[in-house]
């Protein structure tokens, strides 16, 4: 309840960020360097720490804590510092390369494109560092069930690039957001040193390379970094390949991207980064079947909220792009590209969700080379569409390709996870997704039936409109169906107005 909440104000703040950075800058060059120099500090901070750590430490320190705290506590403080000296190096590096790395990127941009991508990148920078501090510190949070600092950083962040663009965008033009990224970097690792304080846990600088748990863990990530390395090689791919097809191309993908996104966060990741502490505790404890359930519930939550996100961004691609981005600089022609990609990428939406839950069940078993090698193939086929078809095609063979990587990706993790659960119930299972899909065939319907009396009002609140009926159709369907997950949202709200 609480991560999707926060969540869930985190991304109107994300969608807020990016209406303030279309109406000033559009689909344009600035954006897309803003996009590009992302790039290499994303890369240091996701290769070496994001997702490999969460993989691989959450599990390791969960088991530690139960056993020695004291030990527990010296393998978090061995990495936290490991991790900060060596990002450090690596961005010092990159600060001193920083032209010749951008030069072999994006060998095919002009000298001038290259020059401001390069001063960009050595802005944003220390964001790889801060990000690491921050996120070596979340998960030390979420193994102790603090959630709160946690989930609120994210909506910290972007209320710094909202902040840095709408003070200084007259005077620094785009590289008032690049600013906004620093200082929302900051306050998204200060609530969480804030939040630390309240933990048992203290920190020392110490440096135990020998410690069997340490050892584990590097173990574990191993396996997740080379996984990682794929998602970065489609990242790259996305913005090299991209910024040669259209002007303007990678922020469109940029933008389609962060709307898709907001339905995959909010449900299959706030979801399964709540769940992810009780599966490794429900492993810890030797009980598959309760492993089982949880897995097998957050899988119908996931999909009871993502098919419908689906059906509803399928419909209304252009209707959103024009309700959240149109305006100012972001023109019809930035409308038309964007909403042609995010057509495509909502189709991935329930996909990406699942495998969020589905690659934390196999880390929670202390498996990460399973998801490793799925996702290596996955990411061959989203770079063949990105390399070989997008450029004939279309830039919308970006998010086909996207699509079809993690249909590949889902499917072989559930036929992989099979032989690990116990008790799965798959009459429950089908029955929860064929009430699912029904309630959204019938929101489609009468989105369709609607849509066109939109135009009776002004343009806004027409397609506001029709957002919000389709929502409430589903959602009363849904309750006159007796869909098990409404039940859920049911206990949530009898929670927050403390009748449960």
């Amino acid at each position: 309840m609480l991560v999707t909440i926060t969540i869930f104000f985190s991304n109107i703040l994300g969608l807020l960020r990016d209406r303030i950075i279309a109406i000033h800058f559009g689909t344009s060059r600035a954006t897309d360097i803003y996009n590009a120099s992302f790039l290499i500090p994303d890369t240091l901070f996701n290769l070496f720490i994001a997702g490999a750590l969460a993989a691989a430490f959450v599990p390791v320190f969960t088991e530690y804590l139960g056993k020695d705290k004291a030990e527990a506590q010296k393998i978090a403080n061995t990495l936290l510092n490991a991790a900060v000296i060596l990002i450090g190096l690596l961005s010092i590096l990159s600060l001193i390369f920083m032209k010749q790395l951008i030069n072999i990127t994006f060998p095919q941009i002009s000298m001038e494109m290259q020059t401001q991508i390069v001063s960009m990148t050595r802005l944003m920078l220390s964001s790889a560092l801060i990000f690491t501090v921050s996120n070596c510190i979340g998960n030390i949070l979420m193994c102790y069930k603090h959630f709160f600092a946690y989930s609120i950083s994210p909506l910290l962040y972007n209320l710094g690039i909202i902040l840095g663009v709408i003070f200084l965008q007259d005077k620094i033009g785009i590289y008032s957001a690049a600013v906004g990224v620093i200082g929302g970097g900051i306050l998204h690792c200060a609530i969480r040193l804030f939040d630390i304080k309240k933990t048992e846990y203290k920190y020392k600088f110490e440096m135990d390379f020998h410690h069997p748990g340490f050892k584990k863990i590097i173990k574990l990530m191993i396996p997740r970094s080379i996984g990682i390395i794929a998602t970065q090689i489609s990242i790259f791919l996305f913005t090299a390949v991209g910024i040669q097809i259209m002007e303007g191309g990678v922020a469109a993908f940029n933008f389609a991207r962060n709307i898709q996104s907001v339905a995959v966060t909010l449900f299959g990741m706030a979801l399964s980064t709540a769940i992810f502490p009780y599966l490794t505790s429900s492993i810890s404890n030797g009980n598959k079947e309760e492993f089982t359930d949880q897995i097998q519930k957050t899988i119908q939550r996931i999909l009871f909220f993502t098919i419908p996100s689906m059906v509803g961004i399928m419909l209304l691609s252009k209707t959103s792009i024009e309700l959240i981005l149109g305006g100012g600089a972001f023109d019809q022609r930035s409308i038309d590209i964007t909403a042609l990609i995010l057509f495509y990428f909502a189709i991935s939406i329930p996909l990406e969700s699942l495998s969020h839950i589905l690659s934390r069940a196999f880390y929670a078993i202390k498996d990460t080379k399973t998801p490793m090698f799925i996702y290596i193939g996955s990411t061959i086929i989203t770079a063949f569409c990105t390399i070989y078809i997008a450029p004939k095609f279309g830039i919308e063979w970006f998010s086909i390709g996207f699509t079809l990587g993690y249909l590949f990706y889902v499917i072989a993790n559930a036929i992989l996870l099979k032989k690990h659960l116990k008790n799965f119930h798959k009459k429950q299972f089908f029955n929860s997704i064929l009430k699912t899909i029904l309630a959204s065939g019938i929101m489609a319907a009468v989105i369709l039936i609607t849509e066109p009396f939109k135009y009776l009002l002004p343009t806004k609140i027409g397609n506001a409109s029709i957002i919000i009926i389709g929502a409430t159709i589903f959602f009363l369907t849904s309750y006159l169906l007796k869909c098990e997950e409404i039940h859920s949202i049911k206990f949530i709200l009898a929670k927050l107005t403390k009748k449960s």
